[in-house]
């Protein structure tokens, strides 16, 4: 499983950059480019989720289904990246947050 870092900070998900999910979606199916990609496992954060945590573990590793078809890194709509990483720090919504690692098969 690849490593994966997350700087979307506003996700519920995220505990010290790292995400408590065992496995997330990629989502951008047409995506040419990062920005059209997006993290579709984002829930943002509200009111007490800030301050209220999961007894759940984050883990620096995760599966990642990637509906990218383009991007070098996915075989078979799983991430093969050795690391990857999903940014969006002020994110409200699935649309913006992207995967950063995405690279068009050339």
């Amino acid at each position: 499983m690849p490593e994966l870092k997350c700087g979307v900070v506003t996700c519920v998900h995220n505990k010290q950059n790292y995400c408590e999910l065992d496995s997330i979606e990629v989502i951008g199916s047409s995506a040419q480019v990062s920005e059209q990609t997006s993290c579709g496992s984002f829930v943002e954060r509200k009111g007490e989720s800030y301050s209220n945590s999961s007894a759940k573990d984050a883990s620096p590793t995760s599966d990642i289904v990637c509906q990218a078809v383009e991007c070098k890194y996915n075989d078979s709509r799983k991430c093969y990246a050795g690391k990857i990483s999903v940014m969006g720090s002020d994110a409200s919504r699935t649309e913006e947050t992207e995967c950063a690692t995405f690279k068009k098969e050339s």
